[in-house]
């Protein structure tokens, strides 16, 4: 350890129970206007009920300290430097529950001033909420090491996926955001990204339910995730992790932080292969009789997803900052699966029947660029920032169908077909956006606005083709080929304010005007192009009420919008399954809605609730709709269907059963009412969507943490729902070596694996689907930090200066 002790008496406490001594305290000091580090600084710690009861070292040269060894109770750190305005910290509570403290950054400033700065220090929840943002501190959280960023936030309050693996936030697809800047992504390479990014970068994940001004207009809400930053001086760390379930995982953060630069850099490898069976049981009602279908499947996924992020902070002064991203990924992935199809009368007698093999092999690569511009004016309230990014995105994705017809009594028949769907895809996005902060009128009022564009260009080039049995030669099928071009351009401009008035009132408005425009154009067939462009203007307003530290509410309007995406408009036909066809719809429309929110929040003592109750009108609703056509086949595809109304319900908190337990829980309910049209027309049935979470964490030691996650999901959409059985991820982490090496275990699903039901209700048909996948799965991960948090080494004669200064104190 580097440093002079200035007293280590042994209190009664100590002298009592020796095994208490165990608190720990790291940070680092840094000088506050050219961000060096201020090296060999004493700073001591005091027991606030007993003065005399201390202990001091000196910071090293990368301005890091730490001290070890010490007893439960309430201190203050006091930092003296040559050249500083001394520096005082309070309250820091030293615990059962919690022994060590990572104080981050401390900064000192200069001694213009004889008077001393007084901080008192305020620990960081598991779970914090403020303004109606959700913040999940995931740093050392027993379930992130040897995770990917999709599994950490699944495991997070309100967040669920549903049955095709798409990230929700309270039942809605949200924005996603990495280190406040939006992820412009499809909803695959979006979720390439984040199944790719190494759960163990991440400092927290914050969730807006009801947005900031500039994404006030996201119908789903936004979830930030912010990634961890270095302290001063080289710090890294690798993390290697193997499941049960063939998966393993390798990756790498390096991080350098000096004056006004710094750099971070996260590399890595995930790697899979899981296996699932799925069946389906469908009744075809006609007007005069009826018949099924039965398939039964099974199929095995394999895929490898490199991933590299880069990113370099560098300040040109105190006000001005620039930022630079790179992020890029791979996704090499490997599908095949068996399906037996089985046509029956109604009396259940085998009319028809055939086998089905599918092999996909698709690779994706992305690559994103991002340059940010900040400018602090005096009052660091006031702030420009100008974010420019650019997203380049290839895939390729080659499909083989083999199909085997068999005789009624599910013998070989001799007769086959072999097709092969083959497409290559490039998906190109460039945006900028411009925001604008002044404080105005008291320090707690302000005005707010901005401006984006955004232009992406798609192409798509579908080649389909089937084997021909004269001569063994494929033969192009024009029908279910395809090659177009899609272009979308958005221009924002918004302007909005905050007004904070007596007894702590505070309201926030905005408006938000949107320009879209959009083309088609289809190089095959007699597809006529499709160009279309419209205004919206989209207001917001809430008013906010803080009672006192404990209890605030708020009452919020909002407008907003949601523009089908790619996988919605994309026009191919997906000729995997036979029996129903699927293929998207280029003249959707955007889906507006007007959203109405009250939420409640009460921290008191060792709880906290949180609530809301939400109605939302939502119009030209974009669903996935099922339809049986001829021959026993359904077609599924997307539409705007009729208008809905959302009926919402959150409720969400926590409680510290004792100093080494904490528990938490969410549930949410909403309940969708369709109009009479699509009741009448298309059976339309109204219906209730239920999510719910339970997790714990409890720290018997500072280096030993057991930590788990229970879920339960049930989706009601306009033909039905769907719903799954209660999925589990528990995790135990402990640390060796003075909390270098952490070894961690996670045991997920052990008690049953992922199954999901869906219940589909056409008009003139009923379905019933299964799809049982395997993640029951036992983790183990390593993660191990390649150097000290704090250097050792101090020569004698620094050691005699601190000593000196210490008893100059």
């Amino acid at each position: 350890m580097s440093g002079a002790y200035a007293q280590q008496p042994e209190t009664e406490t100590t002298a009592s129970s020796k095994k208490k001594n165990v608190g720990l305290i790291v940070g680092n000091l840094v000088d506050t206007v050219n961000k060096t580090p201020v090296t060999y600084a004493t700073v001591r710690l005091q027991l606030m009920a007993d003065t005399l009861q201390q202990k001091s070292v000196v910071s090293d040269k990368n301005g890091s300290f730490e001290l070890d060894k010490i007893a439960f109770g309430y201190y203050r750190l006091k930092v003296n430097a040559i050249g500083y305005s001394p520096l005082v910290m309070d309250s820091i509570h030293v615990r059962e529950e919690r022994f060590d403290f990572n104080l981050g950054d401390i900064k000192l400033g200069t001694s213009a001033s004889a008077l001393s700065e007084v901080i008192v220090y305020a620990e960081k929840p598991l779970i914090e909420n403020t303004d109606g943002k959700i913040t999940y501190n995931v740093g050392e959280s027993a379930l992130s090491n040897g995770s990917s960023t999709a599994e950490i936030l699944k495991n997070m309050p309100l967040v669920s996926s549903d049955p095709n693996g798409k990230m929700l936030l309270r039942g809605k697809e949200p924005k996603i955001l990495i280190d406040d800047k939006p992820v412009d992504l499809s909803a695959e390479q979006l979720q390439d990204l984040l199944e790719s990014l190494p759960g163990g970068s991440i400092e927290k994940v914050e969730l807006m339910l009801n947005p900031p001004p500039e994404y006030a207009t996201e119908q789903g809400g936004v979830i930030n995730i912010v990634t961890k930053k270095g302290r001063i001086g080289w710090v890294g760390k690798t993390t290697l992790a193997i499941g049960s379930r063939n998966e393993g995982n390798l990756s790498g953060n390096l991080s350098y932080r000096n004056k006004g630069f710094s750099f971070t850099g996260i590399a890595g490898v995930a790697g899979s292969k899981f296996n699932s069976t799925s069946y389906s049981r469908r009744e075809n009602m006609y007007a005069d009789s009826s018949n099924y279908l039965n398939t039964d499947g099974s199929s095995s996924s394999k895929n490898l997803r490199p991933n590299v992020r880069l990113q370099v902070d560098y300040e040109l002064d105190k006000r001005n900052l620039l930022n630079v991203v790179y992020q890029g990924n791979l996704s090499d992935v490997d599908n095949n699966s068996t399906t037996q199809y089985t046509n029956l009368s109604a009396g259940k007698v085998v009319t028809r029947a055939s086998t089905r093999d599918n092999a996909t092999a698709s690779n994706n690569t992305g690559h994103g660029f991002n340059l940010s511009y900040t400018h602090k004016g005096s009052n660091t309230a006031e702030k420009l920032r100008i974010i420019a990014g650019g997203n380049l995105n290839r895939n390729t994705n080659n499909r083989t169908f083999f199909q085997r017809y068999l005789n009624t009594d599910l013998t070989p028949s001799g007769n086959d077909s072999l097709q092969q769907q083959n497409s290559r895809n490039t998906n190109n996005n460039y945006n900028i956006r411009v925001d604008y902060n002044k404080p105005m009128f008291n320090e707690r009022s302000s005005i707010t606005t901005g401006a984006t564009w955004s232009d992406s260009r798609y192409h798509n080039l579908l080649d389909t083709r089937f084997l021909r049995k004269s001569d063994s030669s494929f033969v192009d099928n024009a029908g279910l080929s395809n090659d177009f071009t899609y272009g979308q351009r958005i221009f924002t401009v918004r302007g909005g304010f905050t007004l904070a008035f007596p007894a702590e009132w505070k309201l926030i408005g905005g408006v938000q005007a949107e320009y879209t425009s959009f083309d088609f154009d289809f190089r095959r067939g007699n597809t006529l192009p499709v160009t279309h462009s419209y205004w919206n203007y989209l207001p917001n307003l809430t008013l906010r009420k803080e009672f006192d530290r404990t209890l605030n509410t708020a009452l919020v309007y909002r407008a907003s919008i949601r523009r089908p995406g790619m996988g919605e408009l994309n026009p191919n036909i997906d000729y995997g399954d036979p029996y129903n066809l699927r293929y998207g719809n280029p003249y959707l429309d955007a889906s507006l809605a007007d959203n109405f929110d009250w939420n409640i929040s009460w921290i008191k003592g060792k709880y906290y609730i949180n609530g809301s109750l939400g109605f939302n009108q939502v119009k030209d609703v974009i669903n996935s709709i099922r339809t049986l056509v001829d021959d026993g086949k359904t077609e599924t595809t997307y539409r705007n269907i009729s208008a809905r109304k959302e009926y919402e319900s959150g409720l969400w908190g926590g409680y510290t059963i004792s100093r080494q337990l904490r528990v938490n829980a969410s549930v949410s309910y909403s309940y969708n009412v369709y109009d009479e049209i699509g009741k009448t027309l298309y059976k339309y049935r109204d219906g209730g969507s239920f999510t719910s979470s339970f997790n714990y964490s409890y720290n018997p030691t500072s280096v030993l943490r057991f930590e788990g996650n229970a879920r339960y999901n049930t989706y009601a959409d306009p033909q039905g729902r769907s719903k799954s059985n209660i999925s589990l991820n528990l995790g135990v982490q402990h640390k060796f070596f003075e909390k270098r090496l952490i070894v961690q275990l996670n045991v997920i699903d052990p008690f049953s694996t992922l199954k999901n039901t869906t219940y589909t209700y056409g008009s003139n048909y009923y379905l019933e689907s299964f799809r049982s996948t395997v993640t029951r799965n036992f983790r183990l991960s390593f993660t191990y930090q390649l150097n000290r948090m704090v250097q050792k080494k101090v020569s004698d004669k620094e050691m005699k200066a601190a000593v000196d200064r210490v008893r100059g104190i």
